[in-house]
């Protein structure tokens, strides 16, 4: 998502900097070193820079949830926004805003439930370490003083990594597998629609709160699964993965696969944000052809 926000940015005659742990001298983007377990950054990275946008963190289905995972989870997320407030209050005069990724899995399983940014947390882990981040976010509002706009991403739909892909897998045996009953919403969004959602925050001033970065037609997981078929344009049989069996093999990670979360997109388009990619079948086919 950072790459894809990078080259939106550019396009539009943005200046856009990186931090990263390591230098990167063939990279488009000019690139500065900082180490977020030891809380260190260059700081020349600040110079006349006007808008902060934090979207690090460890991925919550890149490895089993142990101990030690769910720990990195929730540091890369707060680590990095505390070592962001230190760099701003040290160096940050020229900044006017702050953009911060957060996660629909604040609101946990809700089932059938539509959840706006009023709705209460839920339980469990995801919601858990999103509350936390949220925290870290407003703690970071609260002394710097900026105008802040965090939003709650879904599911980010790229050819380039996240969900989609790993979705995808099946169909190279001719199959598209859903998971247990299927039924369970899945509130997704295409990669450029997010993009341009933190675009609108890079040069809206007014355009700052909280939304919920989700397109406006969330889909049952088993639909999701069948436009995947469409839009692939292969022959391949629907299949289940079963509850019981995701839940032995994933433990408490299978709540990211099995959990309900139907998520408003109200407040987003109330402020005459327009979605390029607001249905489901035609996002993916999108993705699928121009290799996004």
């Amino acid at each position: 998502m950072g790459s894809r926000l990078s080259e939106f940015l550019q396009e539009r005659g943005h200046e856009v900097r990186h931090f990263s742990r390591s230098a990167k001298p063939k990279s488009k983007y000019r690139t500065y070193i900082w180490d977020v377990k030891a809380g260190t950054y260059d700081k020349a990275a600040f110079s006349e820079v006007t808008h902060v946008i934090n979207l690090a963190g460890a991925g919550i289905a890149d490895a089993p949830w142990t101990s030690r995972r769910k720990a990195l989870i929730i540091s890369s997320r707060t680590d990095s926004t505390q070592l962001l407030l230190k760099g701003i209050l040290e160096l940050g005069g020229s900044v006017k805003a702050y953009l911060a990724g957060s996660a629909i899995g604040y609101y946990g399983n809700r089932g059938e439930d539509i959840m706006t940014e009023d709705s209460k947390p839920g339980d469990g882990f995801l919601s858990e370490s999103v509350k936390i981040w949220e925290a870290a976010t407003q703690a970071l509002t609260t002394a710097t003083n900026l105008p802040t706009l965090t939003v709650r991403t879904g599911i980010v739909l790229s050819t380039k990594g996240g969900a989609l892909p790993k979705m995808m897998l099946p169909l190279n045996v001719r199959t598209s597998t859903y998971f247990g009953n299927g039924q369970q919403w899945y509130s997704w969004i295409h990669i450029d629609d997010i993009c341009q959602v933190f675009v609108r925050g890079v040069e809206d001033d007014t355009f700052r709160g909280l939304y919920n970065g989700v397109a406006p037609n969330p889909a049952r997981n088993k639909t999701m699964a069948a436009a995947l078929i469409e839009a692939s344009g292969k022959a391949a049989i629907l299949m289940p993965a079963p509850a019981f069996a995701l839940k032995m093999t994933l433990g408490e990670m299978s709540h990211t696969v099995l959990d309900s979360t139907q998520v408003s997109a109200a407040k987003l388009e109330e402020t005459g944000f327009t979605f390029q990619h607001p249905e489901l079948s035609a996002a993916i086919s999108d993705l699928l052809n121009r290799k996004v």
